[in-house]
């Protein structure tokens, strides 16, 4: 037996007035059983289940498992009402054949429901769409009603660029920190190199994100490799002779970025013009 089925019994005993004695006496079985019964240690037979029954005005079932209350009795026939009703009210009246579409119309409102699972009710409870997107993993609930209250809750999933992201500057930072104190790279100076590689590694990411090359900060990857030659290796003629690749660069980048963009490029390029002027 069970220990809710124990303490239905208890509880029905106390409701009837019945002390241990008085029951064991009606169903004639000694008060020790009673008891037994009563913490879960021992289970009534069929006969003294059924006499107990008789005695509390119940069924087995009730007996049992306990008593069903009359919102749940009632519940299973408001649910079938409601589904009854809902069939009846909002029944399809337009389904394009071609995108499988569907409206219902009826009392409760209006029901909107795409193929592709989204739906949005329109009622006299307010707004509600459902979301659900698997091309870009998004889904949700936006709810407008009662109040005017708002719930969403829609998932997506972000596209992030990794390595713009990166924290590149503390990154050179610890570099540098390393160099000064291990003595590496030639110390504290000219180790400073390092920072100047920052506006390089950023541009060069976000040209090659974008594909467009001529937004690459070359000037200064050329002021890097100068003062690295003259730096560490006092070369510092006729390694300016570096400088002289910026004009060279920037006109093989911008054919570059013209091949692979096209006449847009070229639309962008007047429109910068225009805004000049």
């Amino acid at each position: 037996m069970t220990i809710e089925t124990a303490n239905r019994l208890y509880e029905l005993r106390k409701k009837q007035g019945l002390s241990q004695e008085e029951l064991a006496e009606k169903l004639g079985v000694s008060r020790q059983a009673v008891s037994k019964w009563e913490r879960s240690e021992a289970s009534p037979d069929t006969d003294n289940l059924i006499a107990l029954a008789k005695i509390y005005g119940l069924s087995l079932d009730e007996l049992i498992y306990g008593e069903r209350t009359d919102a749940e009795s009632e519940e299973p026939d408001k649910q079938s009402d409601d589904e009854s009703a809902d069939s009846k009210d909002n029944s399809f009246i337009y389904i394009n054949d071609n995108s499988g579409d569907k409206v219902k119309i009826g009392s409760s409102g209006i029901i909107v429901e795409e193929k592709t699972g989204e739906k949005v009710e329109i009622g006299w409870s307010g707004l509600k769409i459902n979301i659900n997107k698997s091309d870009d993993k998004g889904s949700g609930t936006v709810t407008v009603g009662d109040g005017a209250a708002v719930n969403i809750d829609v998932n997506t999933k972000k596209k992030t660029k990794f390595w713009l992201e990166l924290p590149y500057p503390i990154i050179c930072t610890i570099a540098y920190l390393l160099c000064g104190f291990l003595d590496l790279l030639g110390g504290w100076h000219p180790a400073w190199i390092i920072f100047v590689t920052i506006p390089v590694y950023y541009t060069l990411v976000e040209a090659i994100y974008a594909r467009r090359f001529s937004t690459f900060a070359y000037p200064v990857l050329t002021a890097v490799i100068y003062l690295i030659f003259g730096c560490y290796f006092g070369n510092w003629h006729p390694s300016w002779i570096i400088f002289v690749t910026v004009p060279v660069y920037y006109s093989i980048a911008s054919a570059l970025d013209k091949k692979i963009h096209g006449e847009a490029y070229d639309d962008e390029d007047d429109d910068d013009e225009d805004d000049e002027d």
